[in-house]
């Protein structure tokens, strides 16, 4: 009786080892630069203004509007139409399937496109 136990802690403790690095990758945040659809360079907006639509797209996506504000780390307003931001990969998933985003791409070591439309990237 007690080897059972010992072994089905074993294999517990194995299968542990072996999921939580995984869960653990999908929550890392890394930088993503996410390109919207539409031309906001030749309008008037102020950076406060470009800089509150690009934090109403975090919105959708982060549980509170604090997190949403410190996850933008930076708003385009002439050379693309669109922001840096800290996000998991599941969130920029989610950012590149809303309408309005043209391109959701990870900044790292081998970056990545995620944007349905299989578009490259057009701001440079």
């Amino acid at each position: 009786m007690a080897i059972k136990s010992i072994i089905s802690a074993t294999y517990f403790l194995l299968f542990l080892h072996l999921v939580l690095p995984l869960a653990s990758c999908t929550k890392k945040k890394q930088v993503y630069v996410v390109e919207l659809f539409g031309d906001h360079t030749s309008g008037d907006k102020t950076l406060r203004e470009v800089e509150n639509t690009h934090h109403s797209y975090l919105l959708s996506v982060k549980e509170t509007e604090e997190e949403a504000g410190a996850s933008l780390l930076y708003s385009y307003k002439h050379s693309i139409n669109g922001f840096a931001a800290l996000l998991t990969p599941e969130e920029a998933n989610k950012l590149s399937e809303m309408e309005g985003v043209a391109s959701c791409i990870r900044t790292s070591q081998g970056s990545t496109l995620c944007t349905p439309q299989g578009h490259g990237n057009s701001w440079g």
